[in-house]
């Protein structure tokens, strides 16, 4: 896209200018491209046609269902952000980046769906730690618009109360008791773990740099990654439900040394663990117990690292295949 008008010095785009004519300037990101234009919607329109041709020639073609020419006062949406130029603080006309509606209404579908009525009984670890992933996710995301505090706390307040409602139904206890025993300061947190707000995260102003084209550059061009809702956990405990709260309850009582002590392979050797290191083992193996969730009592239950736990469990499982 070098090649066409749209590779303009800055003093050749002044000088269009001077002439009254419109400049180009264009931001892409993989097959997604918005070029931007201060002339009149004739340029616009004879621009779109050069770029369909210039298309053409490399093997492409210019969707004309997902094309649009549109006054910047109306906006556009790009990359997940809503562009507009639209009256400032100040009272006068200025470029915005904001938060489009749809990815707020997302959000909250994608919140709704953690802390769903029917998935009490998950445990609390569970869900804070998928809520935590969605939210620091979107808001790293979008703490790059103008003034995402409004909407942070719009969603802040939202969140606030949703994970309220889940505790009490968990626990089958009132408002004024959940906040005496969960509420921290204006979040809620359940030991170690601690719910994220969307108003924790400010608002983050880029640098802005002399105009380049990143296309005529020597070096490799450095992509930074975009937010995705694909494959987001929403905390769901398929296999066991409950099992992260357990597990912090055993690492609470029984420590984080690793109670097999297999010689030649434990990684503990009688020293504490880091708790991301801990794995939580049943002393004896869980198929064996005709009622399985008392496999799940503290007393069936010891801090082990993954190497020894790796080593009980393939014991354990050769005994079981005998005993069938």
């Amino acid at each position: 896209m070098e090649t066409i008008s749209l590779n303009l010095t800055y003093e050749q785009r002044r000088s269009r200018r001077k002439k009254g004519l419109g400049n180009f300037l264009y931001v892409r990101y993989a097959d997604d491209c918005v070029v931007l234009c201060n002339g009149t919607k004739a340029e616009a329109l004879a621009m779109k046609e050069e770029l369909k041709e210039f298309l053409s020639t490399k093997g492409l073609t210019l969707s004309e269902e997902k094309t649009k020419i549109t006054p910047i006062t109306e906006g556009c949406k790009f990359l997940g952000y809503q562009i507009i130029r639209e009256i400032g603080g100040k009272g006068v006309m200025t470029p915005k980046v904001l938060i489009p509606d749809e990815a707020m209404k997302r959000f909250e579908h994608k919140r709704r769906r953690i802390l769903s009525p029917n998935t009490h009984h998950d445990s609390i670890r569970a869900k804070i730690s998928a809520a935590n992933r969605v939210t620091r996710g979107w808001c790293q995301y979008y703490r790059l618009t103008d003034s995402p505090s409004i909407p942070f706390g719009k969603l802040s307040n939202e969140i606030f109360w949703a994970m309220a409602h889940w505790l009490g139904r968990k626990f089958r206890i009132n408002m004024p008791e959940i906040m005496r025993k969960y509420r921290r300061k204006n979040t809620f947190g359940y030991k170690a773990a601690t719910l994220v707000m969307p108003k924790d995260f400010k608002a983050t102003w880029l640098k802005r740099k002399p105009w380049h084209n990143p296309y005529t550059a020597k070096d490799a061009i450095i992509r930074e990654d975009l937010f995705s809702w694909d494959d987001i956990w929403s905390g769901d405990e398929t296999q066991r439900h409950g099992w992260m709260d357990l597990r912090e309850e055993v690492i609470l009582l029984k420590g984080t040394v690793c109670a097999l002590k297999l010689p030649g392979i434990c990684e503990s050797n009688g020293k504490p663990l880091h708790p991301s290191e801990v794995e939580i083992d049943h002393i004896t193996p869980r198929a064996r117990f005709k009622v399985r969730t008392e496999a799940d009592r503290m007393k069936h239950l010891q801090p082990v690292c993954s190497s020894c736990h790796r080593a009980k469990t393939k014991t354990d499982r050769k005994v079981l295949s005998r005993m069938r």
